[in-house]
C-alpha cells in the first residue's frame, strides 16, 4: 500500500490487487482501513460496495491484476480503479448474470467517469462522506 499527502486537503492511498475473486474483498478492506486512517465516516456502507463494484467489473472485464486508488477530497472520497483494457465500461441489460453494476455507480455516487491510458483505463467515482 502507498500514502501520501498531496496538497492542503488531500491525501492518497493505493494498492495492486491480484485480479482475482479476492479482490473484491481485499478492496472493500483496503477502503475500511484507509477511511479509519482518515477519521472519515461511511457510515451506509456505500464507499465499500462502489470500491467493490468497481474492482469486480475491473477483474471481469480487464484483464487481469488491477490497482485501486483512493483520495480524499474536501467532503468526500475519489476512488479510481485502473485495469489493462482500453474499452470502457458499457450498460447491459440487468439480469442473473449482471449488469446492474454501473446504475449502483451513478445512483450511488456525486459523479464518475473514465480516463482512457495507453495500456487500459482508469474509472473513477467520487463520493460524499459526512
Amino acid at each position: 500500500m502507498e500514502s501520501g499527502r498531496q496538497g492542503r486537503d488531500v491525501a492518497a492511498a493505493s494498492i495492486r490487487l491480484p485480479g482475482g475473486r479476492s479482490s473484491g474483498m481485499i478492496a472493500r478492506y483496503f477502503v475500511r482501513a484507509q477511511l479509519g486512517a482518515w477519521q472519515l465516516r461511511d457510515p451506509s456502507g456505500d464507499a465499500l460496495i462502489l470500491a467493490s463494484e468497481l474492482v469486480s467489473n475491473a477483474v471481469l472485464h480487464g484483464g487481469g491484476a488491477v490497482a485501486i486508488r483512493l483520495a480524499r477530497i474536501g467532503g468526500g472520497l475519489r476512488i479510481e480503479v485502473t485495469d489493462r483494457s482500453p474499452v470502457p465500461p458499457q450498460r447491459r441489460p440487468a439480469g442473473v448474470d449482471g449488469g446492474l453494476g454501473l446504475g449502483l455507480v451513478e445512483g450511488l455516487s456525486a459523479r464518475w467517469g473514465v480516463v482512457p491510458g495507453r495500456t487500459g483505463k482508469v474509472v473513477w467515482l467520487e463520493y460524499p462522506l459526512d
